[in-house]
């Protein structure tokens, strides 16, 4: 379950993204610098022929995925997916994955046209399908936000068929296929969702509900601010304490509980003329997270955590901000404390940010305050540990050992960590 939105806004375009998957699925942010062809892609269960050159791109990507779920480019070209779900039949025929298609998309795409034409040519080509699910099989179709400087078009997917459709202003996509008016090409004459949405599914990922208080909080905004926007990323069907133990897939902000998934990775993707700002968690749970800025540039220059070049590296991140929300879970950290303090960062972050913008900063001043952010996040989060957890563990790390969480959280956590990497399904659940 996920939701994607943009919008064109004050001369920015803005795409911000929530990644939702299983509660122990780490979402990774790693960058890939511009690279001549490899010969073939090893993606995630099949290779296809490669091109001539591959694009820089910052992914956020599952661990154990070759593609990712979004991501955006050297050119300021975003994409993110949703999972649909649709009457098809080989969603079991292992393929190319919806993240696949967003990877592939970006590595090659200049704008956001030409990559919607990447997307349904290798569609065509080699359709989609395998599974999707990190703890457990889960087989669907994708619909995809794609967005540049100028423009955002919406492609919804079912088996080798597609509709598509140009964004005006804003646009949002969750898990249910929406397109039957208004649509510019697609494989088939007309009422593509009416002739593939899967009734069932559909209803019950709450998609509905998502896209309708997304669509609303968009149209809400009068002029830029990144607080509008984090905000709709931390939307909540309830209030936020409910959420956090019941969970509830009508929420933007997904907690895992009995039904649905846990948001464990967000992004938000500013990009005005040539200039691309993307605010990264590099963690799940965007309402307890902190919004931290990268500076896209083509080099390794700009890699500062949230952002790493090796996987593991990230991994090691993610995992040890996933630790300190379970303490939150646990009661052993005050939310109160924490998301008051963590506010008053993010928004020292965000004034930071455009007080250097104003002053026409050169990018290696900017580089230069997203390490600063990275190191102040950090400390923050080191100093909570110490505070709260120091009287339960003989070092400023958290034990797992010793979190009292709700059941739900209390099974998960014991294996959280583990087998991460592993393409096989069955090599991960082992």
């Amino acid at each position: 379950m996920c939701d994607t939105l943009w919008q064109k806004k004050d001369g920015f375009s803005i795409f911000l993204k929530n990644s939702d998957r299983a509660a122990n699925e780490p979402n990774l942010c790693v960058f890939f610098p511009a690279e001549k062809a490899r010969g073939e892609v090893e993606c995630t269960y099949i290779k296809i022929p490669d091109k001539k050159k591959h694009y820089a791109v910052l992914l956020v990507k599952p661990s154990w995925t070759w593609g990712a779920e979004m991501g955006v480019n050297e050119f300021g070209v975003c994409v993110g997916n949703e999972a649909v779900f649709t009457k098809t039949k080989t969603k079991k025929i292992q393929s190319l994955i919806g993240m696949d298609f967003v990877r592939l998309a970006l590595e090659r795409s200049k704008t956001a046209r030409i990559a919607v034409d990447e997307i349904i040519s290798l569609l065509k080509e080699f359709g989609q399908g395998g599974n999707c699910g990190f703890d457990h099989e889960f087989y669907y179709d994708n619909s995809y936000l794609i967005s540049d400087k100028n423009e955002a078009y919406i492609l919804e997917t079912a088996g080798r068929d597609y509709a598509v459709k140009k964004a005006e202003n804003c646009a949002n996509i969750s898990n249910r296929l929406s397109l039957d008016e208004n649509v510019s090409d697609s494989s088939i004459k007309a009422h593509f969702t009416r002739r593939f949405s899967e009734p069932i599914f559909t209803f019950f990922s709450g998609s509905k509900n998502r896209m309708k208080i997304g669509s609303e909080k968009l149209k809400e905004i009068e002029e830029y601010d990144l607080s509008n926007y984090f905000n709709i990323l931390r939307q909540h069907a309830t209030n936020q304490k409910k959420c956090i133990h019941k969970g509830s897939v009508r929420s933007i902000c997904m907690h895992a509980g009995f039904l649905g998934d846990h948001t464990t990775g967000s992004m938000l993707a500013s990009v005005k003329d040539d200039f691309i700002t993307v605010w990264i968690t590099g963690s799940s749970t965007p309402c307890l997270s902190i919004f931290k800025p990268l500076y896209f540039d083509r080099l390794e220059s700009f890699v500062i955590p949230p952002c790493f070049t090796d996987e593991a590296s990230s991994l090691d991140y993610w995992l040890k901000r996933e630790k300190f929300n379970r303490a939150i879970y646990g009661g052993l950290v005050n939310l109160d404390d924490w998301l008051k303090a963590a506010r008053e960062l993010e928004r020292e972050f965000i004034e930071g940010d455009n007080k250097l913008k104003n002053k026409n900063a050169t990018l290696e001043k900017l580089i230069e305050f997203s390490a600063k952010c990275s190191k102040k996040e950090e400390k923050l989060i080191n100093k909570f540990t110490s505070e709260y957890l120091a009287k339960n563990t003989s070092v400023k790390e958290i034990n797992l050992e010793q979190l009292k969480l709700p059941n739900f959280w209390a099974k998960r956590t014991k294996k959280l960590g583990q087998n991460v990497f592993e393409r096989k399904l069955s090599d991960r659940i082992k």
